[in-house]
């Protein structure tokens, strides 16, 4: 596997630096045809068929706002919405099959994956118009392995510690305190001494706890095993696998019981309730906030350090973006007028305007809110951003091989059986 993102090559600065233009013809009431994508996607005419993932409120307002702009600048989108979970799963069949022109996806492997396998049509005339507003990390994560540029990247968010203000001041808790597992665990037992769930944790759609994975394995190993591993160069037999494990174990004991039935927006909600004190998520998890006072109370912290070696050097910070299926070459002119659209601060300023975010186009606009502008400062101090374990792995083995290994994990299984199980099932896998 090919390494797609380190050393903060995604530079958090261009895209801060962009956002005052931004914000400014956002502010003049209107953006023209140039930076709402090409002169292609202000042509009239086209229809074309969209895959969304985005089933999750607010993602039917996203949708349905974006889908409006795109129709204003000429292309009809027809949308077919399928539950988030349901789409991961089934991404295989379904791009085998009859998909649509144009559907969501993410960059990583994935991406690379379905590249390789013949099941995507390249981008890279799209690129040629819309490269000029994404930084070499974002170009970087949109190529194959062939060197072809696929991904049109949409947004980002990193994975961290989400939690209250309110909750912890009132449980005598200070966040800056939280260095190292240590003292994470002991705040855990305060938090359950105030008759709190420590930490949320969602696992329903075997993604959830990838996350938690991925951070304790890179806090623990380094990115460069993390890299290693999701690419097979080293198996889960390797010692350092049961090290993840056990550390992962020190915090388990201070998690809801339900993992299995909790999904990342059931689980957000017991944080936005306050009857949980945090959880190990997605920045996305910030959709759920939609009042005002609840959205001013949520803040983020960095995982903390287990090995000194590593620090806090690394993190998952996503680049969600979309993808043409190979049906979108019997409608090319309309699929790549739309990859356009959706490249362009048109699309960006729609969606920031429902879910404020960040978003790929170093010329759309950072919010200034303070929530935020964590983010943004979270991944400006690491050193190597992951794209997540199913995004860095094999889809085929990410789904359903490693999210059931890590289900029988969440629910008291052995993790050296589970590592050797692990390692005779990537053997088994058939050749990329």
């Amino acid at each position: 596997m090919k390494e797609i993102i380190t050393e903060s090559e995604v530079s958090r600065r261009s895209v801060l630096k962009g956002a005052a233009a931004g914000a400014a013809v956002i502010a003049a009431g209107g953006l023209g045809a140039a930076t709402a994508g090409s002169s292609a996607a202000s042509a009239a005419g086209y229809t074309v068929s969209f895959g969304s993932n985005n089933s999750n409120p607010p993602g039917p307002k996203e949708d349905a706002a974006w889908t409006a702009a795109a129709a204003a600048a000429g292309i009809t989108v027809q949308l077919n919405v399928v539950d988030h979970n349901t789409f991961q799963n089934q991404i295989n069949t379904y791009l085998q099959g009859t998909p649509d022109n144009v559907f969501d996806w993410f960059a990583g492997y994935r991406m690379q994956f379905f590249a390789q396998k013949g099941l995507l049509t390249p981008a890279d005339d799209v690129w040629k118009v819309i490269g000029k507003n994404f930084t070499p990390g974002f170009a970087a994560a949109s190529t194959g392995l062939d060197g072809k540029k696929y991904l049109v990247p949409t947004d980002w968010y990193p994975w961290a510690i989400h939690y209250r203000k309110s909750v912890w001041k009132a449980a005598g808790v200070n966040p800056a305190s939280i260095k190292t597992l240590a003292d994470l665990v002991n705040a855990c037992k305060t938090f359950k001494s105030k008759g709190l769930i420590p930490i949320a944790q969602a696992d329903k759609g075997g993604w959830e706890a990838m996350g938690v994975f991925d951070i304790i394995n890179m806090r623990t190993n380094g990115y460069q095993f993390h890299a290693d591993l999701t690419a097979g160069r080293v198996k889960f037999t390797d010692p350092r696998v049961q090290k993840t494990f056990t550390n992962w174990k020190a915090i388990t004991p201070y998690t809801n019981k339900d993992v299995l039935s909790q999904s990342d927006q059931t689980a957000g909600t017991l944080v936005l309730q306050k009857k949980a004190a945090m959880i190990i998520m997605g920045s996305f998890t910030s959709g759920l906030y939609t009042d005002k006072a609840d959205y001013n109370d949520l803040a983020l912290i960095p995982f903390p350090v287990i090995n000194p070696a590593y620090g806090t050097d690394s993190i998952d910070a996503p680049i969600d973006g979309v993808l043409m299926s190979n049906s979108a070459k019997s409608n090319l002119a309309g699929s790549e007028a739309l990859m356009e659209f959706i490249a362009g601060t048109t699309f960006s300023a729609t969606m920031q305007a429902i879910s404020p975010g960040l978003y790929a186009n170093k010329n759309s606009a950072v919010p200034a809110d303070p929530f935020i502008q964590s983010q943004v400062k979270l991944v400006q101090n690491t050193k190597h951003v992951a794209q997540f374990f199913d995004r860095d792995s094999r889809p085929d083995f990410a789904y359903p091989i490693f999210s059931d290994a890590i289900q029988k994990f969440l629910t008291g299984g052995d993790s050296k059986a589970i590592a050797t199980n692990l390692a005779a099932q990537w053997d088994a896998l058939p050749p990329v």
